[in-house]
């Protein structure tokens, strides 16, 4: 049974009980009250009693404790589980954040709960680094490509670190485990040959014509295009400006001629805020969204998509409408403007990111090629100059 002793050179209570072995112990419960340090000399026995029978678990534990601390202190130490903490983070998100982002980040745990099963039961705690690295390969396991379990891992990554934030948990568990190699799936750009082709499938008077127009002489993303508004364009200055809803970052884009005719012309029929009032109120997703609109204008326009089998199970096609925004930079490359100004035409943070957007032209590369000399034996010896 336990009790309590105190020291004659102590001014605090010592806790005597009987450990999972059945040895006696003696520890100080820092406490200068009988009625409180009893109290933990209980708890502690009562902890080594539900070892013994081997019974304790994680979730007995921390109640144990935040019996003990309530009745010691009267604060509880009591951490929500990983469901209630999740969703009471998701509910944030939601309030902060962009559906699109909301969405992705609703899904991730989802599916981190539903592999967690009963644990999603456990206080936020009680989830460790192994939990996360457990997680990780029952993703990939799944066929998914390395890239999109990286975005999952990231997602966790930010829901935990606002609980370590917020001094529900002392360490975030998702820092310990690597995340998979992402290789990319690159895009490839569209030729001039190709953009003729679907800007002759669409016709003019198509909405479809201003957002191919807009994206091979801007670069901007299909979302981005399609929300464009009047108040975007400088007629005057002759200039785009918006900015990207991805990154939240403003760009500056001056209208070539054949953009700025075209939009001078169009505004002259169409009322209200949106260039292409229709397609502005699509959303890019799904099976009648935009992006897959445009690839069926890719079909229709006897483009190869070139449809791939992406890194997980999905297959994928290289060219899309983000391709138009890599037809831009490239363009851009191949006439020599440097990459300082093609980073702030594109939106670009990154020399890395502007450099997967590069798509250098076979004719320059292989000139280049030609300045080297050869060494084949039957070839012509060069030319001596005569001596004077």
């Amino acid at each position: 049974m336990a009790s309590i002793w105190q020291h004659p050179k102590s001014k605090f209570l010592t806790a005597c009980y009987t450990d999972r072995d059945g040895r006696r112990i003696k520890r100080s419960t820092k406490q200068t009250k009988r009625a409180k340090a009893l109290a933990i000399a209980l708890e502690l026995e009562r902890v080594e009693q539900l070892a013994r029978r081997g019974t304790l678990s994680t979730l007995q534990l921390q109640k144990v404790f935040n019996d003990l601390a309530e009745k010691t202190t009267g604060d509880t130490i009591m951490t929500p589980s990983v469901e209630k903490c999740l969703e009471e983070w998701l509910t944030n998100v939601n309030a902060k954040n962009s559906e699109a982002t909301a969405e992705r980040y609703c899904h991730t745990v989802d599916l981190f709960l539903k592999y967690l099963e009963d644990k999603k039961r456990l206080p936020m705690t009680g989830i460790t680094s192994a939990h996360i690295e457990g997680f990780l390969s029952w993703r990939l396991k799944q066929n998914v490509a390395p890239r999109t379990a990286s975005v999952d891992i990231k997602t966790l990554s930010i829901a935990f670190h606002r609980a370590e934030r917020y001094g529900v948990i002392l360490k975030n568990p998702v820092t310990a485990v690597d995340p998979p190699k992402a290789v990319s799936s690159e895009r490839e750009p569209f030729t001039d040959e190709d953009v003729k082709k679907l800007l002759d499938t669409v016709g003019f008077k198509s909405e479809w014509f201003t957002l191919i127009m807009m994206g091979i002489f801007t670069g901007a993303r299909l979302g981005d295009c399609a929300r464009m508004k009047w108040a975007n364009v400088s007629f005057q200055e002759r200039m785009l400006t918006y900015e990207q809803k991805k990154t939240g970052k403003v760009v500056r884009v001056p209208l070539v001629e054949d953009l700025y005719e075209h939009l001078n012309f169009k505004r002259e029929f169409i009322d209200g805020d949106y260039i292409c009032p229709e397609l502005a109120e699509r959303g890019s997703g799904g099976k009648h969204g935009l992006s897959e609109s445009f690839n069926r204008i890719v079909k229709r326009a006897n483009i190869d998509p070139q449809q791939i089998q992406g890194k997980g199970k999905q297959k994928f096609n290289r060219l899309t409408f983000h391709s138009l925004r890599h037809s831009f930079n490239s363009a851009l490359a191949n006439a020599g403007v440097s990459q300082e100004l093609r980073m702030k035409l594109a939106g670009h943070s990154s020399v890395g990111m502007n450099d997967r957007y590069t798509h250098h032209a076979l004719k320059p590369l292989q000139q280049a090629m030609d300045v080297l000399p050869s060494f084949n034996e039957e070839a012509e010896e060069p030319t001596q100059k005569k001596q004077p």
